[in-house]
């Protein structure tokens, strides 16, 4: 998700394309923020890069 995340996909986009409903999308990707101590979900996906994770 993050790494659709980082293409610029918004949350309803990223559940059409993984076959998920929006509100598991939301969920998943407010814990990955939180996994990651990240500010939001941008930040998330700057540390998954950096981190070399995507």
């Amino acid at each position: 998700m993050l790494r659709l995340s980082a293409t610029g996909a918004q949350p309803m986009e990223i559940a059409e394309r993984l076959f998920l409903s929006y509100g598991t999308v939301r969920n998943y990707l407010t814990s990955a923020v939180g996994k990651l101590g990240a500010r939001n979900r941008i930040d998330a996906v700057r540390i998954a890069i950096e981190s070399g994770w995507i």
